[in-house]
Order: C-alpha cells, then sequence, then structure tokens
C-alpha cells in the first residue's frame, strides 16, 4: 500500500531513478533500495516498473504485501501490453487474490470505527488502502487476461487458457479447444501443458487417441522432470501401454518420481521391489519405500505396510506395527485393510483381542460387498464358543457371502452353511434375518455402523 514503504536514506531522495540500479538492487536483495528506483518511474508510467512495483507488493518486498496495490500496478503495465503482467493480473482475477475477507484485520477495523464515525472511516481506509483491500475472483476479467497475455506468446497464459475451455470456466466447455491451447504452450516447452495434451492423446479426449503422440510429449515433460509425467511413463511402461512392456525402464522412471517425493511412484517403486520386476526382490526396500509413501497418507502404501509387518516380509511378523497401518488405510475406506484389521482385532492377534472393534471393520468391509469379509462374520457368528456368537446373524452373513460369490466350491460350501444354520432356526427367526438382509440391502453403509 503506498505510504507504506520502508524507510529511505535521506542521501537518496533527490538521485535520479534508474531501472538497471533498482534491478541490482533487487537481485542484492536489497528491495528497499528496489522500491526507491522502480516507484518514481512505475508512477511516470514505466510499464518494467510498475510489473515490479506489483511483484514486490504480491511478495511483500521493501514494501508491506498488499494484494490490492499488486493488481493495480499488474493492471498499469498489463494495459501497455506488458505479457507478464497481463498474466499476473490473470491469476489475480482466478485466484482473488487479495480479496477481502470478513476476518481480515483491515475490515475487522473499518466494521468497528464506521458504526461510530461512518466518514472517519471511509477517509482513513482510503488513506490506508488507497487501491483498495484486494480483488475477488472474477473469472471473466481472468479470462480475458489471460488471453491477452496468451495471443502474446506467453506459455503459461496458454496452459491456464486451456484449463478455462477443459473445464468449462468462463466459457462453453471445449475439450479441442484445450487441447489447441496446450499444444501452443507445449510448443514452447512449458512441461505442465506438455503433461495436459499427452494425457489428452492417451485418453483421447478433444484429440484422437494417439499413444505415440501421448507417449512423446510425457517424454518431453519427463526429460525436463516433471513429476506427473514420470510416473505416467513408468506406468505405461510398466503395463506395456504403446511400448514393449519394460519392468526395469519403470522402475528407473518410478525412481526419479518417487525421490521427488511423488507417493504413487513411492509406492509403485516398492511393489516392483516386492515382486522382483525390473530390479531384484528386495523387501527392505519395499518396506523403504512403502513408508515414505503411507507417511504421506497413501492408502495403498498403508495397506501394504500392513501386509509386510503382518507376514513378517522385511523382518520378524509385528501384528502391532501391522495393525497401526491398516488402522490408517481402513480409516480410509481400504477395504483389504479393513477385512485384515478386523479379523486380527476379533482374534487378539496384535494383544488384547476387540471383538467389537473387530466386527464393526468387518460389517464396514461388508458394506462395500467385499465377501470374505461377509464369509468371515459367518464365521464369527457361528461360533458356540465366541463371545459373538448369534446364529441368526450367521445365518445372514453366510446367505449373503454365498451371494456376493463367485459360483463354485466356494459358494456351495457356503450355501450348504446357511442351509444348515437355517434348519435349526424357528419360523420367527428365519423371518428376523429376513428383515436384516432387507434392511442391509437397502442402505447397507446405514446398517454397517448399527
Amino acid at each position: 500500500m503506498f505510504g507504506k514503504l520502508l524507510k529511505r536514506s535521506k542521501s537518496t531522495g533527490t538521485r535520479k531513478p534508474d531501472f538497471q540500479r533498482g534491478l541490482a538492487a533487487f537481485e542484492a536483495e536489497d528491495y528497499a533500495a528496489a522500491v526507491t528506483d522502480w516507484m518514481p518511474l512505475a508512477e511516470h508510467g514505466h510499464a518494467e516498473a510498475q510489473y515490479r512495483m506489483g511483484q514486490l507488493y504480491a511478495r511483500g518486498q521493501g514494501v508491506v504485501r498488499d494484494f490490492g496495490d499488486a493488481a493495480h500496478w499488474f493492471r498499469k503495465a498489463a494495459e501497455q501490453g506488458h505479457v507478464e503482467a497481463q498474466f499476473s493480473l490473470g491469476l489475480c482475477y482466478a485466484n482473488g487474490e487479495g480479496a477481502a475477507q470478513d476476518n481480515a484485520l483491515p475490515v475487522r477495523w473499518y466494521k468497528t470505527v464506521s458504526k461510530a464515525s461512518p466518514p472517519t472511516a471511509e477517509a482513513n481506509l482510503a488513506l490506508l488502502y488507497p487501491n483498495g483491500l484486494g480483488i475477488g475472483p472474477d473469472i471473466a476479467q481472468a479470462l480475458h487476461w489471460y488471453r491477452q497475455a496468451a495471443e502474446g506468446g506467453h506459455a503459461e497464459a496458454q496452459h491456464h487458457i486451456g484449463l478455462f475451455h477443459a473445464y468449462g470456466q468462463g466459457v462453453a466447455q471445449d475439450v479441442a479447444a484445450a487441447a489447441d491451447w496446450y499444444r501452443r504452450s507445449a510448443e514452447q516447452g512449458y512441461a505442465i501443458a506438455q503433461h495436459a495434451l499427452a494425457s489428452l492423446y492417451a485418453n483421447g479426449q478433444g484429440v484422437e487417441r494417439d499413444i505415440e503422440q501421448a507417449l512423446f510429449w510425457y517424454q518431453r515433460a519427463a526429460d525436463q522432470g516433471y513429476v506427473n509425467s514420470q510416473l505416467a511413463l513408468a506406468i505405461m511402461h510398466e503395463h506395456g501401454t504403446g511400448v514393449q512392456a519394460d519392468p526395469a525402464k519403470a522402475a528407473e522412471l518410478y525412481r526419479l518420481a518417487a525421490e521427488q517425493g511423488h507417493p504413487v511412484a513411492q509406492v509403485n517403486l516398492g511393489l516392483l521391489y516386492a515382486r522382483g520386476h525390473g530390479v531384484p526382490q528386495n523387501y527392505a526396500e519395499t518396506l523403504k519405500w512403502c513408508r515414505r509413501s503411507a507417511e504421506q497418507g497413501n492408502v495403498n502404501a498403508q495397506f501394504n505396510l500392513g501386509l509386510i509387518h503382518s507376514n513378517g516380509l522385511a523382518g520378524a511378523p509385528d501384528y502391532s506395527e501391522a495393525a497401526v497401518w491398516y488402522r490408517k488405510a481402513a480409516a480410509q475406506g481400504n477395504v483389504g485393510a479393513q477385512v485384515n484389521l478386523g479379523l486380527m482385532l476379533a482374534h487378539g492377534w496384535a494383544g488384547r483381542p476387540d471383538l467389537v472393534e473387530g466386527v464393526d471393520w468387518l460389517r464396514k468391509a461388508a458394506a462395500q460387498g467385499h465377501a470374505g469379509a461377509m464369509t468371515n462374520l459367518g464365521a464369527l457368528y457361528a461360533n458356540r464358543d465366541s463371545k459373538a456368537h448369534n446364529p441368526i446373524q450367521a445365518y445372514v452373513w453366510y446367505i449373503m457371502a454365498a451371494a456376493a460369490s463367485q459360483p463354485g466350491p466356494d459358494r456351495d460350501g457356503l450355501e450348504a452353511k446357511a442351509h444348515e444354520l437355517g434348519a435349526s432356526l424357528g419360523s420367527e427367526d428365519r423371518h428376523k434375518a429376513q428383515v436384516i438382509m432387507e434392511e442391509w440391502k437397502k442402505n447397507p453403509k446405514l446398517m454397517a455402523s448399527a
């Protein structure tokens, strides 16, 4: 905001502003000195100085951070055709940078003071924030300035225009138009646009499906270190999509992405080590990469860590540690983790049995249609030595498990157990079982939590 610059030295008050001197100061991280040279130039219409002042206000360098003033200077430069300023102004409008929030300090102050003296509040607000508190989101304005920058050859703006068309923001959704804008950006070497264009070719959206073109653009982006393209190429090489399957190449690409911290690449690399595909089988490496991914919240990695620890694949079995990771994955809805955690708790494999929680996790898995969870529920309820023993529930779950299973010996066995249990139940209990099954089919998730 104007009037809130860092204090200037008296010795610089009369010297003539110089853009290059300001640039040297900026590069030396003496932002206050840069402001001393750039502000007067910006006020006299110097487009590059205006753009630079916009950046300083946006970052709070040499001035108090203020997106309203940043947008003011970006607009001044943008209206003179400054392409970077046009793009930056588009960003401001797209993101609502500096938009007034009800809990922002100046807004709270204004609301308080205006109750006592509205004219004073208005006068002081104008003094403190001459260009407003900021700008709110405005897709039409964002699109306008992005287009100005894009037509001036700005690669990132071209990509953003593509996004507007791809998602139908401010314009009618048009994936073909998105592909055209992505291509303009991609041909200038913008990696994110290269990846976006490759994805359109891979899926045949807005363009004819062309795996060779997808590979070409993914590779261009991957060569620049773009992690999502490295992952996409790794998956294609692992599964032989458009190329001959090459697990070693997949491992190499997964590693590049994994070392950049991509959680999916990390777990996929770990699983290659578990199977010995493209790399020597090494469960210690599986453990390492799955743990890195799991710690970022990746549910697949969390489930696999549970498997590693429960099966002792990288050392002695550790059910307590397995339960930790199964629980994290189960809480995210991973059905395999819900089943395994449910069984561990019900049988006390990780310590003292907790039948109630174990059954609860098995019911959550059953609500997702997992036949194994239903079978295990049937077994728990059928066991006369179990505290969970309940013939009606056992009958229900064996019937539902059979219905969820493929035809064959397993299904036949479940049906036989259900028939045997049903024969031992009276008509009233069979009616109760029928009601339970009907309610479950109506709303399994609700019944799972009942």
